[in-house]
């Protein structure tokens, strides 16, 4: 309890020092009252969190403070990001009487059930979001991927189970993408982007501060809990890979990519240049640190995707390749060498076993793959005992491979076409209005931008409920900026030049 409370102090430092320098930013997208609202729920949160002896107890807490701050809240949604990652996803059965099992209840489980779902009520009630409430094609495909999870597992498992697995990948996944995927204001959608990177902005200093001094700060609340994180102490190249409150330093990873590629649109409001550069620098310090060669991958290319739809990007990322080849050739010459070089995908010679190890999963998948094309085997993994690691697990970091290992082709593409459908969408809203270099065109560009990359972090590290929420959110952009083109012409002509010519990345 005592290592807890160091924690705590340490968590409740950093974190108010992010809020602190973010707080300039922060009030060009919300009211100063909004703003020390959801910022005062985090703390509340986090401090209930690191004292209270078991998970129950901050659960009815945060029910309690949740409700009352989304019914006061003109964008729940952004509370829900900003909120997500206060403490980690540690897993608990719900007490019950008459059933053994009835479902686990998590941070995530718990924020949709008392923040996400009565902001849908709240929209069904309103007379002018009814055309918005009503389904579509992305919704069915979603679905349709969720009840092809249940129907194949109907054979061989009790009607409990069942329903136990229908209610948890409704809550889970569909209600996630349907609440965001029905944003109605292109500005409540900035908001959002907003305090989704204010919250991987703290958990980005609690992550230098991990790699720093070799101390996980929450691994030690879900032991006090009795959910103990077993696979929390990663190391590569021998030091400690951070993860903050994301429970993996891939989820780490992942997120920090893309809250830097949301951050290439927010800055676009910034007055501080210094602080401008100090975010990123601090970004990517902390994607270093998570150890994350995927997502490093995935970073670069959210930045250039990102780049190509600003003026002179040939320019730019010639100009950024030649810098980035001196800057690796000078590391070669010094110490660097060993501590970032190696590290490196592609060219690095450290942790190769892990690139190997998806390779073989990629050889070994696809014949298992042919034999059961159309729906999967269930019980596929029986017959991938060669992948099974020192951990015990047979991790299949490819998330397409894993779809279609247990759901078949028809399982992957029904889930494709839900996730892309508003990527699809944002790149053809995207070239229409670029050309305007306004506000709908810098944050169209970081939305298509990070889930261009969240497409490659899927080959080679897994998808998770981010995946879905960012796909939702730029079915959002896109319907908000088609409904007012003349709006976001408008705000384009009004943008200050400064702000215009700072905005390139």
């Amino acid at each position: 309890m005592l290592n807890n409370l160091k924690a705590l102090v340490v968590v409740l430092g950093l974190a108010w020092l992010a809020f602190r320098l973010a707080r300039p930013l922060c009030l060009q997208y919300m009211p100063a009252p909004t703003f020390y609202r959801r910022r005062n729920v985090w703390f509340a949160l986090t401090l209930v969190a690191f004292v209270s002896p078991t998970f129950w107890s901050y659960a009815l807490f945060a029910i309690v403070l949740l409700s009352w701050a989304a019914a006061r809240d003109e964008n729940p949604l952004a509370l829900y990001v900003l909120v997500t990652f206060a403490v980690p996803n540690a897993s608990f059965f719900l007490p019950t009487i008459l059933i053994n099992q009835l479902f686990d209840l998590t941070q995530y489980r718990l924020l949709s059930l008392v923040i996400l779902i009565p902001t849908i009520v709240r929209n069904w009630k309103n007379p002018l979001l009814s055309a918005d409430n009503r389904l579509r094609p992305a919704d069915w495909f979603l679905m349709a991927f969720l009840l092809l999870q249940v129907v194949l597992q109907m054979p061989y498992e009790s009607g409990t189970a069942i329903a136990r697995r229908g209610f948890l990948l409704l809550i889970d996944t569909f209600v996630l993408f349907y609440a965001f995927a029905r944003i109605s204001d292109r500005q409540k959608v900035s908001e959002v982007v907003l305090n989704f990177w204010l919250a991987c902005g703290v958990m980005s200093l609690v992550g230098i501060f991990e790699w720093t001094k070799t101390w996980l700060l929450y691994t030690g609340l879900s032991e006090l809990w009795g959910d103990p994180n077993g696979f929390a102490f990663i190391f590569r190249g021998g030091g400690l890979r951070a993860q903050a409150a994301s429970g993996h330093s891939l989820n780490l990873g992942y997120l920090l990519a893309v809250s830097l590629g949301l951050f290439l649109y927010l800055r676009s409001r910034s007055q501080r240049t210094w602080f401008d550069w100090a975010v990123i620098g601090a970004f990517c310090f902390a994607l270093y640190t998570t150890g994350s060669r995927a997502a490093w991958i995935m970073a670069m290319l959210v930045v250039l995707v990102f780049v190509m739809f600003r003026p002179g990007a040939a320019r730019k990322i010639t100009g950024a390749a030649a810098v980035g080849t001196l800057v690796i050739a000078g590391m070669y010459l010094t110490p660097l060498k060993e501590l970032v070089i190696d590290k490196m995908p592609l060219i690095g010679t450290s942790d190769q076993d892990t690139v190997d190890y998806r390779q073989q999963l990629w050889d070994t998948s696809m014949p298992l793959i042919r034999q059961n094309p159309l729906f999967g085997d269930p019980f596929v993994a029986k017959n991938m005992e060669s992948m099974r690691q020192g951990q015990g697990i047979i991790d299949i970091v490819n998330g397409y491979l894993f779809t279609a290992l247990f759901y078949g082709l028809v399982g992957l593409f029904l889930q494709m076409a839900a996730l892309l459908a508003g990527f699809l969408k944002t790149g053809a809203t995207l070239w229409r209005v670029r050309s305007l270099d306004g506000d709908a065109g810098l944050l169209g560009a970081g939305l298509f931008a990070i889930f261009a990359g969240s497409l490659f972090f899927i080959a080679t590290a897994g998808y998770g409920p981010t995946t879905y929420l960012l796909s939702a959110l730029l079915l959002s952009y896109s319907r908000c900026v088609d409904r007012a083109p003349l709006a976001a012409g408008a705000a384009a002509q009004s943008t200050p030049q400064r702000m215009r010519s700072r905005s390139v990345a």
